[in-house]
């Protein structure tokens, strides 16, 4: 009993201390453990790791006993927009300081010879993208947060001693909070541009499917199914002038992805793993929201919804990774990963403003005794440059043609504390 009380004060922690996490692959999220970072998140066949639950949850019927791991890792995106043409041209605006913290925390144990059971606290998706309001691209959007929590239930069970399954649920808790400025200037003479603020959160029900199977001791294979999770949202709406606030409602469809992965033991010292994850981003087709009433009086126009095509593809993103034992107290990781960017060049916007994405990641295991260990890592990730359309951000005809969004960024860190209870 004791234990479960401390799992349970610990996932309020991992709740208490849940911000916007920065971006992958849109606002795809995988720092799930300080050893997944070290080898750029191929990691689904580590060993003695309960964070297994939610690289391959089917690999956690290779720990013995009782584990639990938690760790955190910050996440702090960078980058600069140029504006060109109109009354915009010249300009260039860097964005704010905008870190994200990734939390998780997990624990699995071994029931009998076949059974294991996991309960893993991580996150999925997030985004936290902020400018100074003052910007030019402040009409398309000068705040776009996407905060996130996955609480994932999981049974392993082990078919026969080369294969093991494993299903789980996702209780996806996701909150969404955009900021973004409205041309009322343009409406009537005189008055000022409006700040238009969506602020809503939703949990809603996901499931997984995993297996993993052992062609000899030293070579693996595994696959993750991961489902579409439909966010049904209720948002409160705000505008600054005149004053007004309603409540909106609008439906996103967060996508199902497949992930595979082959890992192999040289020795019992070096392993190598390489990976691979489709991520079904085309669900995520337009992001509308219903208001409702308008949330200008009369006599102005009535804006009764907000509507923002997206039309995203389907994308890959490949991983390799590989960890170095150097003695027993010592290991070493290292990793590279490629992200290709969901997000069309005809809807790209500021609130996920990222082209194709490289990181380069380094990280070190620590065991101060045999039933512990310590790691961190760190990652260094490179955005390929993108141009963002005007009719994207200009409130008027003549504001701007383009902004170009260059030196993009991103630095990771991430400590994670693994024990194994018994």
């Amino acid at each position: 009993m004791k234990r479960v009380q401390r799992l349970l004060f610990l996932i309020a922690a991992v709740i208490c201390v849940m911000p916007g996490a920065a971006f992958a692959d849109g606002f795809a999220i995988y720092e799930w453990s300080a050893g997944g970072v070290g080898m750029a998140d191929a990691y689904m066949f580590a060993e003695d790791d309960p964070s297994l639950l939610a690289y391959n949850p089917a690999g956690i019927t290779k720990l013995k006993g009782e584990w639990f791991a938690g760790g955190l890792s910050y996440i702090n995106p960078r980058g600069r927009a140029d504006f060109h043409g109109g009354a915009t041209d010249g300009k260039t605006l860097s964005n704010t300081e905008a870190v994200g913290w990734v939390p998780n925390v997990y624990y699995v144990r071994q029931q009998n010879e076949r059974l294991w059971l996991g309960l893993g606290v991580f996150t999925r998706f997030g985004n936290s993208t902020q400018y100074d309001p003052s910007f030019p691209g402040a009409y398309n959007s000068y705040l776009a947060k996407i905060t996130s929590l996955s609480v994932q239930p999981t049974i392993a069970y082990k078919l026969t001693p080369k294969l093991s399954v494993a299903a789980g649920a996702d209780i996806m808790y996701i909150a969404l909070d955009i900021k973004k400025k409205i041309p009322t200037s343009l409406m009537a003479q005189g008055l000022p541009d409006a700040d238009f603020e969506l602020d809503g959160d939703n949990i809603a029900l996901g499931w997984n499917l995993a297996f993993n199977y052992d062609f000899t001791e030293k070579t693996h294979f595994a696959a993750v199914y991961r489902s579409k999770v439909e966010q049904n949202m209720d948002a409160d709406i705000n505008l600054t002038y005149p004053g007004q606030s309603t409540k909106g409602h609008g439906s996103v469809t967060l996508p199902d992805s497949l992930t595979l992965g082959l890992g192999h033991s040289f020795d019992d010292r070096t392993r190598v793993e390489i990976g691979a994850i489709y991520t079904k981003w085309s669900t995520y087709d337009a992001l509308n929201v219903i208001f409702d009433r308008s949330i200008l009086p009369p006599p102005f126009p009535g804006v009764t919804s907000s509507n923002d095509v997206k039309d995203w593809e389907n994308v890959w993103r490949y991983q390799a990774g590989l960890e170095r034992r150097l003695n027993d107290r010592w290991s070493i990781l290292c990793g590279y990963s490629y992200d290709n960017s969901p997000i069309p060049d005809r809807t790209i916007d500021f609130m996920v403003p990222t082209g194709d994405r490289q990181t380069a990641s380094i990280g070190f295991k620590y065991r101060g005794n045999p039933n512990s260990e310590l790691a961190f890592a760190w990652g260094y990730m490179w955005i390929k440059n993108r141009t963002i359309s005007g009719e994207k951000y200009s409130p008027y005809e003549g504001y701007g043609d383009y902004a170009y969004v260059h030196d993009s960024t991103a630095h990771i860190l991430s400590l994670s504390y693994t024990v194994r209870l018994k």
